[in-house]
């Protein structure tokens, strides 16, 4: 056997090229030489023929071999047969040189030619690469501004969308004609509970219809019909640091003041407000503004108590709208006057 010192794999004597990788073979043992004519192989026993003999035309037969054994020329031990490799069930011929080669093998024993219908090995599967989940995109969110004119019916929709979204007089009809709003006036930005609303002009601002009580913190300006009203704290007199007192009149328990802001943003009046309530109506109350039909009979009211200051509406007609602090966020429902156009939010 002829072992390849390529692959490793045996081959038999008489193979010139490895059948397992098809590369050449080192020269392998010489195949055995028959015998040649007249010469017996070692070790077969030698009987020489004998002619038959004739005398006056008679035949003799040859003498008969005694019982002495047969000479036998010692032979020399033979060669174990070599280990052949494992028959194949079943052989491929070689389509270059016809030699038949066991089944399995890559390549002839003879001429080293790759043969057909050999195994090949198969290439590497391909490696696909992990698959990274990609998060899922953040869902949009959505509301509606609903236009309601004066007589309440519908005056059209603003889509809202994630945000911020801008509003004011440069959205284009009917907005271009209300000179309260400033070109850039705010914008909106849709949130999970409502809308956040942010000032972009100082001037006029966005106000939100209350509901019942809500809190009423100093600088804060609120609607009562056509009047608007700012309201301001008034704590406690403190001497300086260095102990001066500043001169004023006597102060008989007033904790807040209203004042009512006319046409160019200026305070014309103010009205202290003493005790528990401080009440705002057309007809009765601490302030009256008996010519605005807007305004109800008894409006609206501020209290104080140990929780702080509040504004309550009292049922009016009209509504008492506080101005939104820019930042805040107005849930679903609420009704917000932007200039002089009202609109209703809802969600999506």
């Amino acid at each position: 056997m002829i072992i390849c010192p390529n692959c490793g794999k045996e081959n038999q004597d008489h193979y010139k090229f490895c059948l397992g990788c098809g590369a050449r073979l080192p020269g392998g043992a010489p195949a055995s030489v028959p015998p040649r004519m007249g010469h017996a192989p070692a070790g077969t026993q030698i009987t020489p023929p004998v002619a038959p003999q004739t005398s006056g035309g008679t035949v003799i037969d040859p003498p008969k071999p005694t019982s002495k054994p047969p000479v036998t020329v010692p032979s020399a031990p033979a060669a174990a047969p070599a280990a052949s490799a494992p028959v194949e069930a079943a052989s491929s011929g070689c389509n270059a040189c016809g030699m038949v080669n066991p089944a399995g093998f890559l390549f002839c024993g003879r001429c080293g030619n790759r043969l057909m219908g050999a195994p090949t090995t198969p290439p590497p599967a391909a490696v696909t690469p992990p698959v990274t989940a990609r998060p899922s995109a953040k869902p949009k969110l959505r509301a509606f501004l609903h236009l309601l004119r004066e007589d309440g019916s519908d005056g059209g929709t603003i889509d809202l969308e994630d945000g911020p979204i801008p509003f004011g007089r440069d959205s284009g009809a009917p907005f271009d004609q209300d000179f309260y709003l400033n070109p850039k006036h705010c914008a909106f930005t849709v949130e999970p509970e409502g809308v956040r609303v942010d000032d972009l002009s100082p001037v006029n601002g966005v106000y939100r219809k209350i509901e019942g009580r809500i809190e009423l913190q100093h600088g804060d300006t609120f609607r009562v019909g056509q009047e608007l009203l700012y309201y301001e704290d008034l704590p406690e007199a403190e001497a300086l640091a260095d102990g001066t007192e500043r001169m004023g009149s006597p102060n008989p328990g007033y904790w807040g003041r209203i004042s009512v802001i006319v046409d160019g943003g200026r305070a014309c009046e103010a009205v202290p407000i003493v005790g528990n309530e401080f009440i705002v109506g057309r007809e009765r109350g601490d302030l009256t503004f008996p010519t605005d039909g807007y305004v109800s009979s008894t409006h609206c009211r501020i209290g104080g108590d140990d929780d702080g200051v509040y504004l309550e509406d009292r049922g009016s007609s009209n509504g008492t709208y506080l101005r939104v602090r820019s930042g805040q966020c107005v849930p679903f429902g609420s009704l917000l006057l932007i200039g002089q156009q009202l609109f209703h939010v809802r969600e999506s």
